[in-house]
Formats: structure tokens, C-alpha cells, sequence
């Protein structure tokens, strides 16, 4: 009844997932999505930046048709928590939220150069602004270990734990400009693709 995937669009999961919501509770019909989180595979990610810079620009163009093509939940009076939060949250925070961040970046540190602003005051938003990364990075993390446990040994979690705080210095304004790109070719209507994925499979040469 949904349709099926879409196509002319790289974020057709998530879009079939938002879509299914949308159709259901504007029909005012009862269902469930279920979420599965033991994986029976696993991805093998970026490694190099070109290919990581790729897969986060096609995340950001797949995240704005999502919500582009299902903006009718939106406030809908029909939405529940789903039309009235998620949705709202999603287009705020992960879609216009990369080019807020880094736009603020980018001024404070003009400000700065100039002397419009203080080192005081330039080092303040640093710091809330990077503390602020991590207290959200640190709280995925805690939800992590709250409902899944992946992660056992104490290694592994020191790792995260370093990775929590070591993120916000250089990746995340990094992934913000990404995500800002992803925002600007789909406004500029540049068409998507998934691009070349490189494979080297270098997990299992370690086993």
C-alpha cells in the first residue's frame, strides 16, 4: 500500500520507514514498526576521507528527501510524537543543524580575527560549543550501554570513552562542512548516487 522503495532518491530505507509512518497515521490506522538490533551483518565503513566524505554528503541528500517527500506529517494533527517531535527534530537538528553549526564556526572565528570579539569570548563558545558535542556524543554512548551492551570489555569502552571526546576536535566540524555540502548539492538539485565504496576487507585479515 506504501509503495515500495522509491525511486530517484540514495536514502530509500529511511524514506520507506518515514513514508509508512506518515500513510498510517494520517489514515488514523493502528501499526507498529519494529526495530531488530541484533545485526546478522555487518557494513564495512570508510577508510580514507574521500569515501567517508561520500557516504555522509549522500546521507545529508537522503535525509532531505526524507523529509521533503513526507513533510505533510509535519505538525499534522494526526502526527502523535512522530509528527510532532521526531519529524520537527529531524528537520531542525540533523538537517539544518550541520549548516547552523558551521556557519557559527565560521563568524565567531571571523569576529574573532577581526576583534569584534574577545579571545575570551571566542574561547567561551568554543567551549560550550564542543562541550555541548560531547555531552550528546557521550550520551549515545550511555544509551548504547543502557539497551544493547555491544560493547563488554572495558577496553572497548575506554576506546569509545576516548573517541567521545576526541571527535569534537577537528571530526565534527569536519562532518558539519560535509553535511552542509550534502544540504547545498540537493538544494541545487545536483543529482545523487551512491558513488565508489572502497572494499579491503581488512577486518578479516586480522582474524
Amino acid at each position: 500500500d506504501c509503495g515500495g522503495y522509491k525511486v530517484g532518491t540514495i536514502g530509500e530505507d529511511a524514506e520507506l520507514v518515514v513514508r509508512m509512518h506518515r500513510i498510517m497515521r494520517l489514515r488514523g490506522q493502528p501499526y507498529r514498526i519494529t526495530y531488530v538490533p541484533d545485526p546478522v551483518c555487518w557494513t564495512e565503513g570508510p577508510e580514507d576521507l574521500k569515501t567517508l566524505k561520500n557516504q555522509r554528503v549522500r546521507w545529508q541528500r537522503g535525509l532531505a528527501d526524507t523529509l521533503l517527500f513526507n513533510t505533510e506529517l509535519m505538525f499534522h494533527k494526526k502526527g502523535g510524537v512522530i509528527g510532532w517531535f521526531a519529524f520537527p527534530f529531524m528537520f531542525i537538528f540533523e538537517w539544518v543543524g550541520p549548516m547552523i553549526e558551521f556557519a557559527g564556526y565560521v563568524f565567531f572565528l571571523y569576529c574573532f580575527l577581526m576583534g569584534i570579539v574577545s579571545a575570551e569570548g571566542f574561547l567561551t563558545f568554543l567551549g560550550v560549543a564542543i562541550g555541548l558535542g560531547i555531552l550528546l556524543s557521550m550520551t549515545s554512548l550511555l544509551l548504547e550501554e543502557v539497551f544493547f551492551t555491544v560493547y563488554k570489555k572495558p577496553s572497548q569502552l575506554l576506546h569509545l570513552l576516548a573517541g567521545v571526546v576526541l571527535e569534537n576536535f577537528g571530526f565534527r566540524q569536519l562532518n558539519a562542512y560535509w553535511r552542509m555540502l550534502g544540504v547545498i548539492q540537493w538544494a541545487r538539485g545536483k543529482e545523487g548516487s551512491w558513488g565508489e565504496m572502497k572494499r579491503t576487507a581488512s577486518w578479516e585479515k586480522k582474524n
